[in-house]
């Protein structure tokens, strides 16, 4: 995901900086736990109550057995009606909000340290990459931090039972409850920003070239996997060979489970340049399943409250088939009306809109989520889809600059929140009790379950090429084995999959025999496992499996293809459905910036920022004022070149390597001196050229 680091970037690596990375992660950690605890005690002081005007203070209390003058030694003792209670009611609440105090500056400490592990991460990340060492990936640099944070948390706090509320209000202990991984947090704030860039920045011809292994991988796959993991699992209980659990706890463990989460998978791929077929799948399959084992796991709950009979599983089935179809329609219908309202609004042709046209995206896009969740319908899936459709055909209706920049925030936003996953994935490992009479003997059968069930990869795989791709005519190769065996290997697990496992014990969905307990440290421990050894391993398996682009390999361009030769669903979209929503016409080819390298866009920000600057409307009319001399007025003409002029040579340049990324500067330099600088014609002749 980053580019090479510069010459200078080797200092890194130096001793000193090393030495220097260690001591402050080391020092951080430990004034955490042995400094937060002895903070100050905020608790206030006793109320005191100033005497009303023109009455006289009560007196001190006399010591204890001692009788005031006048009063009788037999009523000392005697309790006030109605006094003691209201100052016990006055002392539990005083003590509820010192609670509540304290669990509000815990929370602060504990995101405070979260942000601190999520630095670290970046700058050892970058250091094993300027050293060449792949075997220690991002997502599991992220998880050591974590488990090394939540670790030292938990040796200063006594190893006290992470399910207990602490009882002496220790900043410590509240910290460890903050720790676990929350779910409402994971699917609000952490998980829509990932999907969501996942389908806004894909390769739209890519994904939907490979819809249809992608789909079966995604929905049938996930269903065989559930009833193959979930099965093996159930069976080996019975059989003694593991944790016995209940068939309804096993069948959610094998939903739960069967969500892939491969990050680093991805990653090392783009990074290496891995074919885009190969990408465009692993990509395409685990984006779809993360919904499809969400939306399956919370129809599997139905059953706790209804006989397994015929009946109810069919309505279990169209339930499931409503939340899907539900959430996707959200979604879909979302994303087209933001296409329309970006098309009439013109809101490209004013440069000074470039990032209203980016706030849009994301409102419309957090607007199908919510949706979708108030009606009790999947977020996630109705974001995914809003995505897709969005890079379908409204990003067609965005400036250069809207489209450059939502790509980037959107990258930008969605890697912070994913590395804080896997940050937040580590302070579970201690937050939770996972290492408390773990289950081992579940996990290996479970590990080697999940295996088993990815072999649907295989099948699903000989389907495609033997009803879709064995035809001479067929545009697209068969899948290779070679791509079959990296996808079998590239089913890691990760946050989904804990997530759902952590809501189900909080929840205690499955309270016998302490199933709840069992899925959740199998849960962690198989996703553990996954990203250190599979994730930590891929590097290697890419670079001997072939499946990598020759250096200097560009991807070629997408032929066009007739209109008589379009099934039916592709004429209606390029004949209907994208001149109605977006400024193209049905002569214009379609996707027309599928085939730009994002890699190769490494135009600053700050380009977008001066194109902006220079095109915006009240620039221009500072140049025209400027421009305009007292005398007699300018032509038409002469005010239209007015209004063009005012960049660089070197901004134009800046401007064109936008919008033709295939070409480079020096090409584009020569191009722009032959048009006498005029960029409009200079782009005309750079992309004929690049044709």
């Amino acid at each position: 995901r980053r580019a090479s680091p510069p010459s200078g970037a080797a200092s890194f690596g130096s001793p000193d900086m090393r030495l220097t990375v260690v001591c402050a992660l080391v020092a951080l950690l430990a004034c955490f736990a042995t400094n937060i605890d002895a903070a100050p005690n905020r608790s206030r002081p006793a109320a005191t109550t100033k005497p009303a005007k023109g009455v006289s203070p009560s007196p001190s209390p006399a010591p204890v057995g001692a009788a005031a003058e006048g009063e009788d030694p037999d009523q000392l003792g005697m309790p006030i009606a109605g006094f003691d209670g209201e100052e016990n009611e006055a002392d539990e609440m005083e003590k509820e909000l010192e609670q509540e105090e304290e669990e509000v500056v815990a929370l602060k400490w504990t995101i405070v340290l979260s942000l601190i592990c999520l630095v670290i991460t970046f700058l050892i990340a970058h250091y094993f990459e300027s050293i060449d060492f792949p075997y220690l990936p991002e997502a599991g640099v992220a998880v050591l931090l974590g488990m090394i944070a939540a670790g030292i948390f938990y040796a200063a706090s006594g190893g006290s039972d992470p399910e207990e509320v602490p009882e002496d209000n220790s900043n410590v202990e509240w910290m460890m409850t903050d720790m676990k991984f929350d779910f409402e947090f994971f699917m609000i704030w952490l998980l829509p920003p990932i999907i969501f860039e996942a389908g806004y920045n894909m390769n739209r011809s890519a994904f939907f070239e490979n819809i249809v292994p992608t789909m079966l991988y995604a929905f049938l796959g996930t269903l065989l996997s559930t009833f193959v993991v979930g099965g093996g699992v159930y069976f080996a209980g019975g059989a003694g060979l593991c944790h016995p659990i209940g068939g309804l706890a096993s069948l959610f463990f094998g939903a739960l489970i069967s969500a892939t989460d491969p990050v680093t998978v991805l990653a090392v791929f783009q990074a290496l340049g891995v074919k885009v077929e190969l990408f465009s799948m692993v990509f395409g399959e685990s984006v779809m399943n993360d919904a499809v084992a969400i939306v399956l796991s919370r129809t599997l709950l139905q059953f706790k409250t209804q006989p397994a009979d015929g009946q109810s599983v069919g309505a279990a089935v169209l339930l499931f088939c409503q939340i899907f179809a539900g959430s996707l329609i959200i979604g879909v219908v979302y994303g087209l009306i933001s296409s329309y309202i970006y098309k009439k609004a013109h809101l490209s042709h004013h440069a000074d809109a470039l990032f209203v046209e980016s706030v849009m995206i994301a409102a419309i896009a957090w607007a199908a989520y919510y949706t979708a969740e108030a009606l009790e319908l999947s977020g996630i899936v109705a974001i995914l889809f809003c995505g897709i459709v969005m890079a379908k055909y409204t990003r067609d209706n965005l400036s250069e600059g809207a489209k450059e920049l939502t790509a980037r925030l959107f990258k930008c936003v969605a890697l912070m929140a994913e590395t804080f996953v896997f940050v937040y994935l580590g302070m579970a490992a201690f937050a939770f009790p996972i290492w408390d009479h773990t289950t081992w003997s579940m996990v290996l059968v479970a590990l080697v379950c999940c295996f088993v069930g990815r072999l649907h990869i295989y099948l699903f795989s000989f389907i495609t090429n033997a009803c879709f791709r064995s035809s001479p005519n067929s545009v697209l190769p068969p899948i290779s084995t070679t791509y079959m065996h990296v996808m079998w290997f590239s089913g890691l697990r990760g946050g989904v999959a804990f997530a759902i496992a952590a809501v189900g014990f909080q929840h205690k969905d499955f309270p016998n025999n302490n199933d709840s307990l069992a899925i959740l440290q199998t849960t962690l421990v198989i996703a553990l496992f996954t990203i250190f050894v599979m994730g930590g391993t891929i590097t290697d398996i890419a670079k001997s499996t072939g499946i990598l682009n020759p250096k200097g390999h560009k991807a070629p361009k997408l032929k066009k293809v007739p209109l008589e030769k379009m099934d039916w669903m592709s004429r209606f979209d390029h004949v209907t459905l994208r001149p109605f929503l977006t400024n193209h016409s049905a002569d214009d080819d379609d996707d027309d910036d599928d085939d730009v390298d994002h890699d190769a866009l490494r135009v600053a920000a700050v380009s977008i920022q001066r194109s902006w600057r220079y095109n915006s409307p009240s620039a221009k009319r500072a140049r025209v004022a400027a421009s305009t001399p007292s005398g007699p007025g300018k032509t038409a003409e002469e005010i239209k070149m007015t209004l063009q002029g005012g960049m660089s040579f070197e901004d134009k340049i800046d401007s064109l390597r936008v919008k033709v990324p295939s070409m480079s500067s020096d090409e584009l330099r020569k191009i722009l001196k032959q048009c006498n600088e005029d960029e409009e014609a200079a782009y005309k002749t750079a992309v004929g050229q690049s044709v």
